[in-house]
């Protein structure tokens, strides 16, 4: 029987947890579900956040049960999953909700991940090891995507993504009666779930939904195969969907594969690309008009655009930009882009 509380939000769908067992088997793949035990702690990354919502602090001893799972963050821990994974060999923490693997780095600024030794894999009665894919709460459903979307990505992480989403549905909630929204690539942390809740969304969903505790560095046709079934479980009963893609454009979570897939692309009505710089919002600009979304409503936003006057000085010496941008804490031109969104969508509906 398990006797610890420290259970990642990785978990989040994993019940009455303390009824399993813990075996000394580890399978070394994405999602296997394992027990360590915490050996060092950076105390600059030192929480774990729970299924409840709460995060709770880490200490020397404790016993955390997560996912195996991938991670390329240059904010925080790149980690990966092993090959061979056996009892007592050293793993570690990688984020927030309990993703676990061996590190390869960290940013500098943040220091080491927190260091883990392998107890074990999480065992049901019939001695197997279990995987998160064992407790999946979205089917796979591949069939034709019938809501408009409103995609959201980025230059990189934490580049105002899920707060411009948010932003979004509270200001929209009040035009479209039911908006869902639904977190496609990144790795696992229930925090921008309970974002986008908190602003109005009617259902939010995730790929730890489909059984994945990330998108990194993991098979592009799973990526895709899970984006579909998400969007379509986020259509049912609603209006329009919000589908945020974690890290960059160009990064190794799939953002870019699932943007231009044609079952995806056809549905996505209005792009918003958070930014830091004017540069790298017109090269996504620019892949975007390559791809063929130049008929879909781009919208710039995220911090490049807290300076509006140094925004669009900068953004002239690109020469002419079919984009509108959104600063959400400067209401001048508010009214005038949701009014474009919602004609948007209406419209083409």
């Amino acid at each position: 029987m398990i006797k610890t509380k420290k259970i990642g939000s990785v978990l989040k769908h994993v019940n009455n947890i303390s009824k399993y067992s813990i075996i000394d088997d580890v399978v070394p793949e994405i999602g296997s579900i394992v027990a360590v035990k915490v050996i060092s702690v950076n105390q600059n990354y030192n929480k774990l956040e729970l299924s409840s919502g709460r995060n709770v602090e880490l200490s020397e001893g404790d016993i955390v049960i997560g996912a195996l799972g991938n991670r390329l963050a240059s904010t925080g821990m790149c980690g990966y999953v092993p090959e061979e994974l056996n009892k007592f060999d050293k793993i570690n923490l990688l984020n927030l909700g309990g993703v676990i693997g061996l590190s390869k780095d960290h940013n500098v600024l943040l220091g080491s991940a927190t260091e883990c030794e392998i107890l074990g894999s999480l065992s049901s009665n019939l001695n197997k090891s279990l995987n998160l894919k064992d407790f999946i709460t979205i089917n796979k459903d591949t069939s034709n995507i019938d809501k408009p979307l409103v995609a959201v990505l980025g230059t990189g992480i934490d580049s105002g993504k899920t707060t411009v989403t948010s932003f979004l549905i509270k200001s929209l909630h009040n035009y479209i009666e039911k908006i869902s929204a639904c977190k496609l690539a990144g790795t696992a942390s229930q925090k921008d779930l309970y974002s986008y809740e908190d602003s109005g969304a009617n259902n939010v969903f995730d790929f730890v939904d489909y059984g994945l505790p990330s998108t990194c560095l993991i098979n592009q046709e799973k990526v895709i195969e899970s984006s579909i079934s998400i969007i379509n479980k986020a259509s049912k009963d609603n209006d329009l969907v919000f589908v945020e893609l974690g890290d960059g454009y160009h990064g190794q979570y799939g953002t870019k594969e699932i943007i231009e897939n044609k079952e995806i692309s056809k549905n996505i009505k209005i792009i918003v690309i958070c930014a830091y710089d004017v540069s790298g919002a017109v090269n996504i600009l620019e892949n975007l008009n390559k791809y063929g979304f130049k008929d879909t409503l781009i919208i710039i936003s995220g911090p490049v655009t807290n300076n509006i006057t140094a925004f669009r000085e900068s953004l002239s010496k690109f020469g002419p930009i079919n984009s509108e941008y959104l600063n959400i804490y400067n209401n001048a031109n508010h009214a005038n882009i949701f009014a474009k969104i919602i004609n948007k969508v209406k419209t083409d509906d």
